[in-house]
């Protein structure tokens, strides 16, 4: 059940934008259902889809945003090869069985090489790489193993309009994208990938690979890589990344930092026309020992190593550090879209070890974008200058173990936020929750718990104990064409068919749960 509130305007110049305020919860086991959304289902046990979970833009060329699903633990070529799954938009709420893409209904699959190589333990949309028109792929097999045991590597594959599957051991040969190989053995490249808008303004978009295992400044200081968009099918080496040619390395401060363990476009947060970074760092201790730290590298047009320690003194992007001992700020890393409306993107940082309401309730921490190179302590941010903290609701939640950008998904025009708290439990143990956000222009501090209420949001509940859901989240696009940003949310520990085969739902958006949203004039639209 919902209430209605009375409608106000969100200011005296935004008479095209009305909402009601009080959101109804919205429950997984509805989605499941076909009531405002649909249930993507794994294949078999142990498959862990969900596990990664992304739009994919417009692969096909269809007019509707598509989704791209991580199963690591699939089998197509030997155990724990891995699998990914592109999932076409649609408009209906009937379930997606995963087995059907398999069989090239509704989208296609991509499989993985090799045994252990757990390719889609990471997967995003790439944005237009090599410039076709058509939205691209990047997957993470970070235990794959090109250039010593545990190298891994990463895979582009470009966009296409039919279902047939997808072996990313052509990909290795060059043929329908390429592949993004590891520079040494345990680097674990591919842990986290992300499409990199277009970092060097040359009209290509750019690809984004964390590697945090890398130790270019100690052990496991952690590296991160920007690979430059490009037409054909030949590997990219990160040794020349590290060069210069082709792109350019992020290289982490200290040893143990594990920087790269998070990494996404940021956006253009300093307004420059070029898109910028964030790489998480949630090792780093800048005000205690893992109290973590993310860093926002500004768009620039050469292959010159960027050092996270130049970062930190405020040249060529700056530094936001976390708040206390443990927290691990920067596990997770997002672009926020323009959360606040001011013209510049804004950032969002999950510190899930964080204390607010109890251990490890979490919180995640929103940055509006900036153009100087001064550093952000997320203590500031907590007090409300320079942004707004969200707080977790109860010990052991975790929340913001996931965070991302949700789009606009009420109609707004102020882009929302999606927060995962897996160890949440609205039905069950480790059931888990996901909050939807909306955007807001000031700086006071969101209670997750205000967000159950209704007020300033919505909640997603996980369907069962150990679902694990809000694991991975993510805007979906808007994947069935309405005019509204979708979501969608993996639950890697789901089972619905044999255990932890996963499931992932995505939710859609606008007049959700029966909560209602007015988009247009006050008066007649035509």
């Amino acid at each position: 059940v919902y209430s209605y509130h009375t409608a106000t305007m969100l200011d005296s110049q935004d008479e095209s934008l009305m909402r009601f305020v009080q959101q109804s919860p919205v429950e997984l086991s509805a989605i499941a259902a076909g009531t405002g959304g649909f249930v993507i289902n794994g294949v078999s046990t142990s498959d862990f889809s969900g596990f990664s979970v992304s739009s994919a833009g417009d692969v096909n060329g269809d007019g509707f945003d598509d989704l791209i699903i991580g199963a690591l633990s699939d089998d197509p070529n030997g155990g724990s090869s891995g699998a990914s799954f592109v999932v076409f938009g649609k408009t209906d709420g009937t379930a997606v069985e995963l087995s059907a893409i398999e069989a090239s209904t509704g989208g296609f699959v991509i499989n993985g090489v090799s045994v252990d190589d757990y390719s889609g333990a990471s997967v995003s949309s790439a944005g237009d790489v090599n410039g076709d028109g058509f939205d691209d792929l990047i997957v993470g097999a970070d235990k794959d193993d090109p250039n010593g045991t545990d190298s891994g590597a990463s895979f582009v594959v470009f966009g296409k309009t039919n279902g047939t599957a997808v072996e990313l051991s052509a990909i290795e040969a060059g043929t329908g994208g390429f592949v993004i190989n590891g520079v040494s053995a345990y680097d674990q490249s591919g842990y986290w990938v992300s499409s990199a808008g277009d970092v060097n303004g040359d009209g290509f978009d750019d690809l984004i690979v964390g590697a945090r295992y890398d130790s270019p400044n100690g052990y496991s200081s952690g590296a991160s890589f920007v690979v430059f968009g490009k037409t054909d099918g030949t590997a990219v080496q990160l040794s020349a990344i590290e060069a210069g040619t082709g792109g350019f390395v992020i290289n982490g401060v200290s040893a143990y930092d594990y920087s790269g363990a998070s990494v996404s476009s940021a956006g253009d947060v300093n307004g420059d026309g070029f898109d910028d970074l964030i790489v998480g760092a949630f090792g780093d201790g800048p005000n205690g020992a893992y109290s973590g730290a993310s860093f926002v590298v500004f768009g620039k047009t050469d292959g010159t190593a960027v050092e996270l320690s130049a970062i930190a003194a405020g040249t060529g992007g700056f530094v936001i550090n976390g708040v206390s001992e443990d927290d691990s700020s920067g596990v997770s890393v997002s672009s926020a879209g323009d959360v606040n409306g001011d013209g510049f993107d804004d950032l969002i940082i999950g510190a899930p070890s964080d204390d607010p309401n109890g251990n490890k309730s979490g919180a995640s921490f929103v940055v509006f974008g900036k153009t100087d190179g001064t550093a952000v302590q997320l203590s500031a941010i907590e007090a409300g200058t320079g942004g707004f903290v969200i707080n977790g609701v109860s010990a052991d939640d975790q929340s913001g173990r996931s965070v991302s950008s949700a789009g606009d998904v009420n109609g707004d025009g102020f882009d929302d936020l999606i927060v995962g708290a897996p160890g949440d439990a609205p039905n069950g143990a480790y059931s888990g929750a996901i909050f939807v956000v909306f955007g807001k222009t000031d700086g006071t501090a969101v209670q997750l718990s205000a967000i159950e209420a209704g007020t300033g949001g919505f909640v997603i509940n996980g369907v069962s104990a150990y679902d694990l859901s809000g694991q991975s989240v993510s805007s979906a696009g808007d994947v069935n064409g309405d005019g509204f940003d979708d979501l969608i949310v993996g639950a890697n520990s789901d089972s619905p068919n044999g255990g932890y085969s996963g499931a992932s739902f995505v939710v859609f958006g606008g007049d959700f749960s029966g909560a209602a949203t007015q988009v247009g004039t006050v008066g007649d639209d035509t």
